[in-house]
């Protein structure tokens, strides 16, 4: 906010010229599309912690998989970035909300091709009882590891400001992974990329009783 209001008042008060104003007044969308998604992330993270907020159902893993991997289409030809797609079966169906289980893999995939560089390959792997998401950038430092699931946390912060990062992703991950009786995992070392999954410990049948997942 303090961003947007100092450019505003700079065009209105001349200190900004005319010639140079487009460069600055995209530079208040730039601002204001991240306050949104800092705001819709709030709302999100908040909305997560009132009881039955799930909307659970049977659908297809490795469907959804190659969705959200699919959407980043363009994204991805941008930086000549390709998918390994790995399922143990043609099939896997799960008892879950598929649209926050879509969410977690939207904002995995999305950090893995931030982390990616030119050329490389992101593997995403629906197996039995985990989803993960690999990349093969420049990895995270050992001791920032178990911070990146706190709300607002950046690794590099430079870096997540530039491709408009607000440091929730992980968070809401890791809320959607424990409301579906499940965990995030995370290994990474320098200069040799990062792993994330998703692990379902147990899943809530559709009469309400809980199995253990292998």
């Amino acid at each position: 906010l303090t961003s947007i209001k100092g450019y505003l008042e700079a065009i209105i008060d001349g200190t900004i010229p005319t010639e140079m104003q487009e460069k600055y007044l995209n530079r208040v969308i730039s601002e204001t599309d991240r306050l949104n998604k800092l705001t819709q992330g709030l709302l999100t993270l908040n909305s997560l912690d009132s009881k039955g907020y799930l909307s659970r159902g049977n659908f297809d893993i490795n469907r959804v998989v190659k969705d959200t991997a699919a959407s980043f289409e363009g994204t991805c030809e941008k930086k000549n970035i390709n998918f390994d797609l790995t399922f143990s079966d043609n099939i896997q169906m799960v008892y879950a909300d598929m649209g926050k289980i879509q969410q977690v893999l939207y904002n995995l995939i999305d950090n893995a091709i931030k982390a990616s560089g030119e050329g490389d390959t992101i593997d995403v792997l629906a197996v039995n009882n985990r989803i993960t998401v690999r990349d093969w950038g420049k990895g995270i430092p050992p001791e920032e590891i178990p911070k990146i699931t706190e709300a607002f946390y950046m690794v590099d912060k430079s870096r997540s400001r530039k491709v408009g990062g607000i440091g929730l992703g992980l968070a809401l991950c890791k809320k959607i992974a424990e409301l579906h009786y499940g965990h995030l995992e995370i290994e990474s070392r320098l200069d040799a990329g990062t792993s994330i999954s998703m692990v379902f410990d147990r899943m809530k049948n559709m009469d309400g009783s809980q199995e253990e997942m292998g």
